[in-house]
C-alpha cells in the first residue's frame, strides 16, 4: 500500500498533507510528523487527508494520539476530509464531534 506525506511550516503553524492509502506501514511516519508538528511554532496544524483513499484502525488510533498531543501542547488541529473514506470512517467511530473537519484547505485556515 502507498502513499505520500508532505510537511511544511506555514506561517499559522504546520501544513500535513497526505495522499493514498493510511495504514500500519504509514503509522510511524505519520506519528513522527504529528508530533513533530505539536512542537513546531504556531498555533494550529492542517492535516490535509482530502487525498486519502483508505484508512485502516491503526492510522486512527495515530490520529487520535497526535490529537490529544496537538491540543495539549495549546495547537488547534484542522482535518481535511469533504467526503470518502476518511470521512466515513470517523462517522462510523462517532468522531466526527473529536475532530474538526473542514472541507478544504482554505476552510481550515478560515476556521482557525
Amino acid at each position: 500500500m502507498a502513499y505520500t506525506l508532505e510537511h511544511d511550516a506555514i506561517d499559522p503553524g504546520h501544513l500535513i498533507t497526505i495522499t493514498g492509502e493510511l495504514d500500519i506501514a504509514a503509522t510511524p511516519e505519520l506519528s513522527t510528523v504529528l508530533l513533530m508538528a505539536a512542537d513546531s511554532p504556531g498555533g494550529l496544524v492542517v492535516l490535509d487527508l482530502a487525498g486519502v483513499d483508505f484508512i485502516d484502525s491503526t492510522a486512527l488510533g495515530t490520529l487520535l494520539k497526535a490529537g490529544d498531543a496537538i491540543e495539549s501542547a495549546g495547537k488547534r488541529l484542522r482535518i481535511v476530509c469533504a467526503g470518502g473514506p476518511v470521512r466515513r470512517l470517523l462517522e462510523m467511530t462517532n468522531l466526527t464531534n473529536r475532530f474538526q473537519l473542514c472541507p478544504s484547505r482554505d476552510d481550515a485556515f478560515a476556521a482557525a
